[in-house]
């Protein structure tokens, strides 16, 4: 099977600081794949680069077959590379359904306004009651789920998700869960950066650890998670007290 995204021997220097280093992944279509690290690690560097945003110092960035490795990310977008951001920065003047409309008009590609796939996302994502609302006046988890909807409302193959659960309270946490895992279900490949670890375990088949931009550890979740050298590096247990 084809990977949906390939990435090979990716790099990203900021003048001399080396933030992402020889990256080398593969996603498979319909593949649900978190990313953990320390703060600093280069997780919402990969997304830059993955999304457009930052092209790579060396390296070639491939989605679906194509090299996108040069490609601006409103083009990624049109190919369908969707993306949320850890602040939710919604047009606050503009009801819930006019921000869907707005990424659903300048981020597909062709002219069509999909209306009706539009409500359809309000009702998957539990927004649909607050439409014709002003986006300035939702709550912190309607503005997550409206960061999710606006990404979904650019039609993805491939949806970025970064730290959409961070900040909200458990209850919050396992709804949010709900509509990713539904999103997953939909046949959409993702990428989700995210520090709450149980909420990322609940939809991933895959993770990867990142620690000064190299990935050091990746696979079955719940392994990936009980290695010593990812307790340490994430966790801060070092490895002989864990041993003990």
């Amino acid at each position: 099977m084809t990977p949906i995204l390939t990435m090979r021997g990716v790099n990203r220097f900021f003048g001399t600081f080396h933030v992402t280093q020889d990256i080398d992944l593969d996603l498979a279509p319909g593949e649900a794949l978190g990313v953990i690290g320390p703060n600093g690690a280069g997780k919402s560097t990969l997304f830059n680069l993955i999304a457009g945003t930052l092209p790579p110092s060396s390296g070639t960035v491939a989605f679906r077959g194509r090299d996108v490795t040069r490609l601006p990310a409103s083009e990624r977008c049109h190919l369908g590379v969707g993306r949320s951001f850890q602040i939710p920065h919604p047009f606050t003047g503009m009801t819930v359904y006019e921000n869907l409309l707005a990424a659903s008009v300048f981020g597909r590609s062709g002219h069509d306004v999909p209306e009706e796939a539009c409500r359809d996302i309000l009702e998957m994502t539990g927004l649909l009651k607050n439409a014709n609302r002003p986006a300035g006046s939702l709550t912190l988890l309607e503005r997550k789920r409206l960061e999710l909807a606006r990404a979904l409302a650019t039609g993805p193959q491939l949806l970025l998700l970064d730290e959409i659960a961070g900040g909200l309270t458990e209850a919050e946490c396992q709804e949010l869960v709900a509509t990713i895992s539904a999103v997953r279900d939909s046949g959409v490949s993702i990428i989700w950066i995210e520090h709450v670890v149980h909420a990322l375990l609940a939809i991933v088949s895959r993770l990867i650890v990142i620690d000064f931009g190299k990935i050091v550890a990746q696979g079955e979740p719940r392994a990936v998670m009980a290695d010593p050298l990812v307790r340490e590096i994430y966790m801060g247990i070092p490895a002989d007290e864990d041993a003990a």
